[in-house]
């Protein structure tokens, strides 16, 4: 009777671990298959270069925001909300930090090789 129950057992867990990767699988691939939207979301590249192609601006287009400024260093942060914008010393460069990190201070620094 045991050798019957394990056999049942041994039997069926494949097919149990196979619906489960099926199920996983189907999931996964949902947003590039449904409904001929996973090309063309916010982000990826078809949608960056319909977007950037329709941009109307005269001096310069940040490649991150497609926001219009007048030179690229006046380019916005990505996320202003959670980045902090620092010009670094040479003043034609920033980077975008994390507001919760070290701040501007640091990264003046790390420039200067104090860090």
């Amino acid at each position: 009777m045991k050798v019957l129950l394990w056999a049942a057992v041994f039997l069926q867990t494949p097919l149990l671990v196979l619906a489960q990767f099926d199920f996983s699988f189907e999931h996964m691939f949902e947003s590039a298959a449904g409904g001929g939207r996973g090309d063309q979301t916010q982000g990826s590249p078809m949608w960056y270069e319909q977007n950037y192609e329709n941009v109307q601006c005269n001096d310069y287009v940040c490649q991150d925001t497609l926001a219009c400024v007048k030179k690229p260093v006046d380019c916005p942060c990505v996320f202003p909300d959670s980045e902090e914008k620092c010009m670094l010393p040479d003043k034609k460069s920033y980077v975008c930090i994390s507001k919760v990190g070290r701040g501007c201070s640091f990264v003046e620094k790390a420039w200067k090789g104090l860090v």
